[in-house]
This record gives C-alpha cells, sequence and structure tokens, in this order.
C-alpha cells in the first residue's frame, strides 16, 4: 500500500514543534483513492471473520464506517472522554506528544467477537494499544 503516501499531505511542527503530522483528509477528498483505500482492506478482512470493527475517534470513524459496511460486520465507536452517554469503559495511554484516554460503551463489545480495530494512523502506537 506504499501508493497511500502520494495522497498524504505531511505537516511539520503540528500540534507541537518537533512532530509531522500526517493529513489524511487529502486522501479521503480523492474519491479514487477512498475507493481504492477501502477496497484493499476489504480484500485484506473479509475472509478473517470479521464481526465488529472498532474505530478511534474521529478520522478512524471514516474508513472505519465503510469499512464495517462492506464486511457485514458492526460499527463500534472508540472516543475521547465525555463523548459517551451510557456506560463505559476507559483505557488511558500516552502520546509523542502527552497523553489521552478512550471509551467505549459497555456491552459493545462481547467475549467471541472478533475485532477489528481502525485508526486513521499510528504515530507512537498509543491508541491501538490502549484498546487491546
Amino acid at each position: 500500500m506504499s501508493w497511500v503516501k502520494n495522497y498524504i499531505r505531511t505537516i511539520p511542527d503540528f500540534p507541537k514543534s518537533g512532530i509531522l503530522y500526517r493529513d489524511i483528509t487529502t486522501l479521503f477528498e480523492n474519491e479514487i483513492a477512498f475507493s481504492k483505500l477501502i477496497d484493499t482492506f476489504v480484500s485484506r478482512y473479509s475472509d478473517k471473520g470479521i464481526n465488529k470493527v472498532a474505530c478511534i475517534e474521529a478520522r478512524g470513524f471514516i474508513h472505519g464506517g465503510a469499512l464495517a459496511y462492506r464486511l457485514g460486520a458492526g460499527f463500534v465507536t472508540l472516543r475521547k472522554p465525555g463523548k459517551l452517554p451510557f456506560l463505559k469503559d476507559t483505557e488511558s495511554y500516552e502520546l509523542e506528544y502527552g497523553s489521552s484516554s478512550l471509551e467505549l460503551h459497555i456491552g459493545s463489545i462481547n467475549k467471541g467477537d472478533n475485532v477489528l480495530i481502525v485508526d486513521d494512523l499510528i504515530a507512537t502506537g498509543g491508541d491501538g494499544h490502549s484498546c487491546l
């Protein structure tokens, strides 16, 4: 998937000095690249028995929702604190520029579910690690 890099804008020193921010909105804006991205992930995961796609706020929702739809799987939102209205679990993690937390509704993922975790990109691995 090295072609993806051609559609991602890099912004230096955002959100703070020394960080190279990968802006994937440019990939989503291109209908051919976005379709190819979803098709690539569908072909990679269609035979894995995925029944839930858990997506990390906020840009993970964009391609995660499309992927869940195409895989015929449920869509689970992993949100920043204070965004979910019902009983929830919270997990904290470290980022390259601070710390944060993610929450999900209790019962949205159950024992035996085969879950694919989707985020927009991996910088430190903090987001995905917190979900495991």
